[in-house]
């Protein structure tokens, strides 16, 4: 493990029936808040009704900016920075998915922002240097669905919707307030998005063990902790989908898988993040989705690349499925036999992890490959990964997931 310096400071409200009165969570921060949320939707009524009954016992003002989409837009942070202006808001409150809270950081750093806040954003292929936000309103996350840590951390990412272009910013101005996380609200998640949630908790997990500091036993147990609770706790959930403690164990794993606990110290790359930025800006597949197909990709291709490499996927495949699994197999087989697990179980839970299952019948590889490269390369060319990802084996880890 590295030396690290970690401040989280969000305060987290956590239990089902935490959104019912937000009035403590809320009190003091403002004087006019900017809901942000999808467009109107029947399953969100009450709690909007419980979020305006206590932003008006407060004698809290609020406006309401709706309709940002999955995989935000830039357009709509740009339309809804300039509203919040005018409505002369002073804080923000996010009701919604990863979408919804990752677009809520964008508006509330871009009301403060000075120029255009694609600016703020990384994005290799525009030439520009990224400025990132210094200042943001406060904000406060109110998540429905189990997914992206995004209450809890200084992280948002959107898509350029002129340039076709799916990236993020980080900043410590940007880690929200308060975050009031009620398992309850996730009960009429449906399954796809539910399951695609916590593969993307997955996803967070494993990019730091696999793309993180490799000498770090203490993050390495808590991330398979949280791997196996996700395994044990999404089927479950699955099966009973009114299950409130289930729902709950799985959303603070969801909470906690990208809020920087386990990365402390590991400083993970996220090679299979930005792959799969490039499928939502070219296909518009929803998040989740995207990093099953290049989990099932990236995972394959590098199990195998060194003798380290070999015992480390070995050694989590026993700590995942139990110390006999692929007993007497070879370690580089029992290394390939753990990524094959893991994709079974996303594809068992209804997650798609090729292409074609998630609908897209014939990809572009060449113009998926340019547009990762052009997005998320460094300056040699490559992704970053512990083994640096070149044009060729970028080429052959999205054939492998056609």
């Amino acid at each position: 493990m590295r030396p690290f310096s970690l401040c989280v400071p969000t305060k987290i409200v956590f239990g089902a029936g935490a959104s019912d009165n937000i009035a403590d969570a809320v009190r003091g921060i403002g004087g006019k808040a900017l809901i942000v949320s999808y467009g109107r939707r029947a399953y969100l009524d009450r709690l909007m009704a419980n979020v305006e009954r206590s932003l008006t016992d407060l004698g809290v003002g609020y406006a309401y900016f709706l309709g940002i989409s999955a995989n935000p837009r830039l357009s709509e942070v740009r339309e809804a920075v300039e509203f919040a202006r005018r409505e002369g808001v002073d804080f923000c409150i996010a009701i919604g998915g990863g979408s919804v809270m990752d677009a809520t950081k964008a508006i509330a750093a871009g009301v403060l922002y000075d120029g255009d806040v694609w600016k703020m954003f990384n994005s290799r292929a525009s030439k520009k240097v990224a400025v990132p936000p210094t200042a943001a309103l406060p904000t406060v996350m109110i998540p429905t669905v189990a997914a992206t840590s995004s209450e809890t951390n200084c992280v948002s990412v959107v898509t350029n919707d002129e340039l076709g272009e799916k990236v993020g910013l980080s900043a410590p101005c940007l880690y929200p307030r308060a975050a009031i996380i009620d398992p309850s609200l996730t009960v009429s998640v449906p399954a796809g998005m539910t399951a695609a949630g916590a593969v993307d908790a997955m996803s967070h997990i494993l990019e730091a063990y696999v793309n993180g500091d490799q000498t770090s036993p203490v993050q390495d147990g808590l991330g398979e902790s949280l791997l196996r609770s996700v395994m044990t706790e999404l089927p479950a959930v699955l099966a009973e989908p009114d299950n409130v403690a289930h729902r709950t164990n799985l959303q603070w794993v969801t909470t906690i898988a990208w809020n920087g606990w386990i990365q402390a110290g590991v400083y993970p790359l996220t090679p299979m993040h930005k792959m799969g930025h490039a499928l939502s800006a070219m296909y518009g597949l929803t998040h989740g989705v995207t990093l099953a197909i290049f989990m099932n990709g990236y995972l394959h291709e590098v199990c195998r690349l060194s003798s380290e490499r070999e015992a480390r996927f070995a050694a989590l495949g026993r700590r995942l499925f139990g110390e006999t699994f692929a007993a007497g197999k070879p370690t580089g087989d029992a290394a390939t036999a753990t990524v094959d697990a893991l994709v079974s179980f996303f594809r068992e839970s209804g997650v798609p992890v090729t292409l074609r299952e998630a609908g897209v019948e014939k990809p572009d590889t060449d113009a998926i490959r340019e547009l990762i490269l052009r997005v998320g390369a460094t300056a040699d060319g490559c992704l970053a990964a512990i083994e640096p990802i070149d044009e060729g084996r970028l080429a052959r880890i999205i054939a492998a997931v056609v």
